[in-house]
């Protein structure tokens, strides 16, 4: 899919069109535009999130996340054309464990192994997920 199609799957209620449980409510703003709040829970967890960097010109978004108890950091996105009309998408997590269990679950979620395939996932989520994303943009 064309990076300007793909790019607001990334953002609060784009993701709600294919990834299973995520079920964001937004506390401030429109879920996309800088400054927009939102909390989520998976996980056993809370976690909020603050939109620091949201451009469409440049489709890069950043995001500061703090789960209470277990860590907090940022997830930087940017989609950019992969040169056969799709995209490519880049998603970069910097996060600091806010306790010694906080840091060990944190070496466990962004192993390479298991950051592959958490990014596997959401390709192969995105794809079977299609057909509400298209009809969600009228396309």
């Amino acid at each position: 899919m064309e990076p300007d199609y793909a790019f607001p799957l990334f953002t609060a209620p784009g993701e709600e069109l294919w990834a299973p449980g995520w079920e964001p409510f937004i506390l401030s703003g429109d879920g996309y535009e800088e400054g927009t709040v939102w909390v989520t829970e998976g996980h056993g967890h809370t976690t909020y999130w603050y939109v620091a960097t949201y451009s469409t010109t440049d489709r890069h978004a950043k995001y500061v996340r703090v789960t209470p108890g277990a860590n907090t950091g940022t997830v930087d996105v940017q989609v950019a054309p992969n040169g056969s009309g799709g995209s490519t998408v880049n998603v970069t997590y910097e996060l600091t464990g806010l306790s010694d269990a906080g840091n060990e679950k944190v070496k466990e979620m962004l192993g390479e192994s298991e950051y592959a395939e958490m990014m596997k996932h959401w390709q192969e989520a995105i794809d079977t997920s299609r057909d509400r994303i298209d009809a969600h943009f009228g396309k």
